[in-house]
């Protein structure tokens, strides 16, 4: 609360700051003002105060703006100033729009009257504030309003554009040169002549005063003048729909240069996807969405056609209203001049018509038939109306249920497409994992290929070493025996010694010498055969062993020829020498020992063979387990994009449904218009009876009147009858007998007459009656009606009809009347002169007396008639003036006809505008829907590609499998060296081979205008100018740099003419060669430069230009043939000579190109020109032709259309006129469907210096 008093209180010193500042200085405040700057701080801040957040559907935030425009928009006169609002396109956002607004009110001094229509709306502004503004505030309110309406005295001047509004209040004010403020950015005067509705409200107010006023007088003048006065009322409403014609016509081009300016900024948009798209995909790709990009210009180019097509149609169609509205004022002036005429014979007529009460009976009678068929017309034309306001009502109810259903469909679409992003991020992350998964699902199958083998190989080695195991065992076992059989032999040799001692001590005891000797070769003989059967036993089993180890293959062979060849030699020569068996069985044990240690280190091996089986076993597990979860993520994946592509397929159904209603809705809507037009036609063909009707009811007049005098003649002759037999005094008894009885019989007819005249006026007074009651029903039942004022325009001319001829018979009554009484009276004059003559001859009294009081009677009864007659005009006049308050009810029940034709005009413009909307959104999603198949296709390409490149990994993988045996190698394949540490090993960057630094010595690209890298001599000569490189793709044929600026320097012609690359054959796509692949719009020509670098080259037109590429040349050519020139400005080197530093303006309206022709006469000069566009960027392209006779065929494009950011900075560039003919400067704005452009442009020659002859020589 203290804020808000804070709030107010600087409200109100601001205020009295800006009145005093004002009653200082005498001047309008402007920008420049610091205290209007505080103040509209201070009053957007309160604004602001205590405001709920609301959003729109995209979810932007609503700000104050959006709250006047609720309370406002519907209110006769407020909204003008939110209509301007609207109307300035440079402001985007809500505050921006409510800063103009605020801005608006005080120039028109309106702010407080605004603000307070603002917050009498008190359900609105409780839906935008919460309870803690000062807005809900009753005291508050009327505090600050009451303080606003101060500021209606102070006079503002600030600007209504050039000031950036949506990020800040203006802090100065703009002003120019010999005016304070520029036209384009001053207000229009204080007066609301500008809007709309206050046009509207003028013409009305207009046609209110032209409407004639209604003389309803008694005489028949005034009745018959009426038709004049109604037809210039008519004339009055159809120039009012020609002027309300003309607005809406208006609000129609302010809708289309909107709808043009919406659709350049989505033509802007889609211009920088398509950019995103081509710097992301490769070159065929970018083809492909530059040939989709046309094609949705082409689009964008026949759409503008049809806008312009309905533009010109709209304008026919006010020219055919225009026309009609003039034959109708033509057809509406004859209509006055034969009502004057028809008056005229009327007032003629009107002295000759008698007509009989009988005929008169039955035309009113007639007429009460016409009338209940009007009734019955307008029952219908009432249920027709209620019937399509229901269909109206609906309608409406449609349309807003179909725009909560497109809002609702519009979210869903952001939501797929947040989830389609988020998908595909989730999609290449997996691709990614998945690619990761395949290589280490590869690494591991060659690992547990690997481990296979080792399995195999441990298998065996586990065979081998049991089979060592079992020959060791063998072999300890015979070394067993060999360590027995040597501990026998030792303990038969310590015998035999010590025999041999026995014995020698015995021969020498007994000198026996010769037995001794005997005894001693039989003791060596025996021990040699003893020795040499052991030693051979010995030998054969080892040889077998080292048999069974050969065959197993786990001791090497040089141990068995060893051990082979050294039992042989101990066999040898423990045959030789029995004194070297000891030698021989030391090296046997030593080489026992050797194969114990051998057995040893084989059974460590195993256990480490063991260990990594374990270990490899595991990972063998892991590999699995990973395995099974890239699987079960590639079937998610695969779920998930069959889920997009059934969701896809659904938004394509589901859009395709909703432009089958909306078509059916457009047939609805179309059928309804043909009915509305077959009722007009109806209506047209009632009128047209209804005037034949008149024109025949005219001709009876005519025969009545003619009979009329025939009944004249016919009562002239039966007087002279009477007058005749008056003559003969002898037949006057019988006449007197006769006159009685006529007497009589007039009395009686009399007496008749005024019973029937009381009866007739009795049933006019019920017609009366009965026409107000009706009258009465028909005003409620036009009030309840929309409008229809034809149709009450025929009811007033047939109510105006029937009160003629009620009138006419009136007159007619009181004329026969009259006429009866002057009969009467003539009669009785007659009678009074017969009883004379009677008296004189016959003398009757009594007869006399009679007469004289039988005339008494009548005298009477005439007396009587008369009362009754002027009591019957009484109530004729009394019936008039309620046919007046009729009549002023029947005007303004017109009056309210026409407003409420008004408000329904407004309606189907509504209508028309939310189709318009309608339409819009339907052709953005299907455009939306559109780029996201194109998406969808793409991703589908995508993948596509992903999946070629892992085949294309794989197929390489299983290649560098295979040539892993290769890369094993230790030596160099070409020299042969060893490979150590002081020489090196190096593999080759194309075939990986293994080669030494001095061998790998050759350098070579990998691609063009990449770097360099070290490869072996065959991958060197593979890749030399002359061989084909099949590693890189073609891209000459797709380069986009074929610009006549090549003309000069030396082509490349085998560049164009390399062949594609099979595509059967595996290219892996590498980084560098994405990185080489060029965008043909981001190329800037030599000869178009901006104006920091300040650089120019010539631009030759010799004969290299006819080497130009066609497709090129074909975009100009075309552009020239089928493309709608605007302007075409001719120009010579002299006229160019005479230019000096002007600059001069060239305007391209949309869809259009203009052209500077610059005619060259003589070779020489150099042309220059430098241009900038505004608002945005512009295609540039110069061509020369010889003459302007040669065909377009035959020019040649010297620069190709190339779009130029010239709304950004200038270009500038030249060229030398080599060869005379015409030169043109085509300035292309064909591209852009709405935007028009304005080129500001200098050109500029420059003539070669003609040297004298001594210059020359010196």
């Amino acid at each position: 609360m203290r804020c808000i008093t804070i709030l107010q209180t600087l409200i109100r010193s601001k205020v009295a700051r800006l009145s005093k500042e004002h009653y200082d200085s005498g001047e309008p405040i402007t920008d420049d003002s610091a205290s209007l700057h505080k103040f509209c701080y201070k009053l957007e801040y309160l604004l602001q105060f205590d405001q709920k957040e609301r959003t729109t559907f995209l979810g932007s935030r609503k700000d104050y703006w959006d709250y006047f425009c609720d309370c406002l928009a519907k209110i006769k006169g407020a909204n003008d100033g939110i209509r301007f609002v609207k109307a300035i396109p440079e402001l985007k956002t809500s505050l921006g729009k409510g800063r103009a607004f605020i801005r608006y009110c005080l120039v028109h001094q309106r702010l407080a009257d605004t603000l307070q229509q603002c917050l009498m709306n008190y359900k609105t502004t409780c839906e935008w504030y919460y309870e803690r503004s000062p807005f809900l505030k009753s005291h508050l309110n009327i505090d600050i309003i009451n303080h606003l309406y101060e500021l209606n005295e102070v006079q503002f001047d600030v600007a209504s554009r050039g000031h950036d509004l949506d990020s800040d209040w203006p802090t100065f004010a703009r002003k120019t040169l010999g005016s304070a403020i520029s036209p384009a950015h001053a207000w229009k005067p204080p007066s609301r002549c500008s809007s709309v509705n206050s046009l509207v409200s003028s013409y009305s107010q207009q046609a209110q005063e032209f409407l004639p006023g209604q003389d309803f007088g008694s005489n028949l003048l005034g009745d018959l003048g009426e038709l004049g006065e109604l037809s210039c009322s008519a004339s009055e409403d159809l120039r009012i729909e020609l002027d309300q014609s003309e607005l809406r016509q208006q609000e129609l081009q302010e809708k289309i240069r909107q709808l043009t300016s919406e659709a350049g900024d989505l033509r802007a948009v889609v211009k920088d996807l398509q950019e995103q798209l081509l710097d992301k995909g490769p070159n065929q790709e970018k083809e492909e969405e530059q040939q989709e990009a046309e094609e949705e210009r082409i689009e964008c180019k026949r759409e503008s056609e049809d806008w312009a097509r309905l533009a010109e149609r709209l304008a026919q169609e006010l020219k055919l209203q225009e026309k009609k509205l003039k034959e109708m004022e033509g057809k509406l002036d004859s209509c006055r001049v034969s009502a004057d005429k028809e008056r005229t014979t009327a007032m003629q007529q009107a002295d000759e018509l008698q007509m009989t009460i009988n005929r008169l009976q039955g035309a009113l009678s007639l007429k009460e038939r016409e009338m209940g068929n009007l009734r019955t017309q307008l029952q219908d034309v009432q249920r027709a109306l209620e019937a399509k306001e229901s269909q109206l009502e609906e309608h409406r109810k449609r349309i807003e249920e179909e725009l909560q259903h497109n809002s609702v469909l519009e979210e869903q679409l952001n939501g797929k497409m947040t989830e389609l992003s988020t998908v595909t991020q989730k999609i290449r992350q997996l691709e990614n994992l998945n690619q990761r998964l395949t290589a280490e699902s590869q690494c591991f199958q060659t690992q547990a290929k690997k481990l296979e083998e080792y399995k195999n190989q441990c298998t065996s080695l586990m065979e081998i070493n049991g089979k060592l195991i079992q020959t060791v065992k063998r072999n300890e076992e015979s070394g067993k025996e060999l360590v027995q059989a040597k501990n026998t032999l030792e303990k038969e040799l310590i015998t035999t010694q010590a025999s041999e001692r026995q014995l020698r001590t015995r021969l020498e005891l007994a000198g026996l010498t010769v037995e001794n000797q005997n005894l001693e070769e039989c003791m060596q003989n025996g021990q040699m055969n003893s020795e040499e059967t052991e030693i051979e036993q010995l030998g054969k089993k080892s040889i077998s062993r080292l048999e069974e180890l050969n065959e197993s293959a786990a001791v090497p062979q040089e141990n068995k020829t060893t051990t082979s060849r050294l039992l042989r030699e101990a066999s040898e020569s423990s045959r030789t020498n029995n004194g070297e068996s000891t030698s021989r069985l030391a090296l046997a044990e030593a080489q026992l020992e050797l194969n114990m240690k051998e057995v040893s280190r084989l059974q460590e091996e195993v256990t480490e063979l063991r260990a990594q089986l374990l270990v490899s076993s595991e990972e063998r597990m892991k590999m699995q387990t990973l395995q099974e979860v890239t699987e079960a993520s590639r079937e998610d994946l695969r779920a998930q994009t069959d889920q997009l592509k059934s969701q896809v397929e659904e938004l394509n159904r589901r859009h395709v449904e909703e432009l089958l209603h909306c078509r059916e809705r457009e047939d609805a809507l179309v059928k309804e218009r043909d009915m509305e037009a077959q009722v007009r036609m109806e209506i047209q063909t009632n009128l047209t009876e209804m005037r034949e009707e008149h024109h025949e009811l005219k001709k009876q007049n005519s025969t009545l009147a003619l009979v009329n005098g025939e009944a004249h003649e016919a009562l002239h002759r039966a007087t002279t009858e009477t007058a005749e037999l008056g003559v003969h005094v002898c037949m006057l008894t019988g006449q007197n007998e006769e006159a009685q009885l006529r007497w009589e019989e007039l009395s009686t007819k009399l007496q008749e007459l005024q019973m029937e005249a009381q009866e007739e006026v009795e049933t006019l007074s019920d017609t009366m009656e009965a026409l107000r009651k009706d009258n009465a029903r028909l005003q409620e039942q036009l009030k309840q009606t929309d409008g229809l004022p034809e149709a009450m325009q025929k009811l007033q001319e047939r109510l105006e009809q029937v009160e003629e001829e009620a009138k006419s018979v009136q007159e007619i009554r009181q004329r026969e009347v009259d006429t009866m009484r002057s009969q009467l009276s003539d009669e009785a004059a007659h009678h009074q002169n017969q009883v004379q003559v009677i008296k004189v001859k016959i003398l009757i009294d009594s007869a006399n007396r009679d007469y004289s009081q039988m005339i008494e009677k009548k005298n009477a009864l005439i007396g009587v008639s008369e009362s009754i007659i002027n009591q019957k005009e009484e109530q004729i006049k009394s019936l008039r003036v309620d046919l007046t308050r009729a009549e002023e009810e029947l005007a303004l029940a017109k009056q309210s006809c026409n407003e409420l034709g008004v408000n329904l005009s407004r309606s189907v413009m509504e209508k028309q505008a939310i189709e318009l909307k309608m339409s819009a959104e339907l052709d953005d999603l299907y455009r939306t829907k559109k780029n996201l198949e194109e998406r969808l296709i793409e991703l589908i390409r995508d993948k596509d590609a992903l999946w070629q490149k892992s085949d294309a990994l794989e197929f390489e993988q299983k290649q560098r499998a295979e040539e892993q045996t290769d890369r094993d190698v230790t030596y160099c394949l070409s020299c042969r060296n060893h490979f150590s540490w002081m020489l090196r090993k190096h593999s080759c960057r194309f075939c990986g081979r293994p080669f030494c630094y001095y061998c790998l010595s050759h350098d070579a690209s990998v691609h063009q205008g990449s770097g360099s890298v070290r490869c072996c001599k065959d991958c060197f000569s593979q890749r030399r100018p002359g061989h084909a490189d099949l590693g890189s793709p073609a891209r000459s044929a797709h380069s986009p740099i074929s610009s006549p600026t090549r003309t000069s320097t030396p082509g490349v012609p085998g560049a164009l003419k390399s062949p594609r690359p099979d595509d059967t054959a595996y290219d892996i796509i590498t980084e560098e060669e994405v990185t080489c692949v060029h965008d043909s719009d981001s190329l800037y020509y030599t000869t178009v430069l901006p104006s920091e670098t300040q650089h120019s080259s010539d631009i030759t037109s010799t004969e290299d230009s006819d080497e130009l590429i066609g497709s090129v040349q074909d975009a100009e050519i075309c552009l020239l043939k089928s493309g709608e020139m605007m302007l075409s400005v001719p120009f010579s080197v002299e006229d160019m000579i005479q230019f000096g530093d002007k600059s001069r303006e060239l305007f391209i309206r949309s869809s259009c190109y203009s052209v500077i022709l610059i005619t060259a006469a003589h070779p020489g000069p150099t042309i220059s020109w430098v241009f900038s566009s505004e608002p945005k960027s512009i295609a540039f392209s110069v061509v020369y032709r010889e003459n302007p006779d040669t065909p377009l065929e035959q020019t040649k494009v010297l620069i190709p259309l190339t779009r130029c950011n010239s709304h950004k900075e200038t270009i500038q560039g030249q060229l030398k006129v080599r060869n005379p003919g015409e030169y043109t400067l085509i300035f292309d704005n064909s591209f852009s469907r709405f935007l028009s452009k304005k080129v500001q442009y200098k050109l500029n020659i420059e003539k070669p210096e003609v040297c004298n002859g001594s210059d020359c020589s010196s």
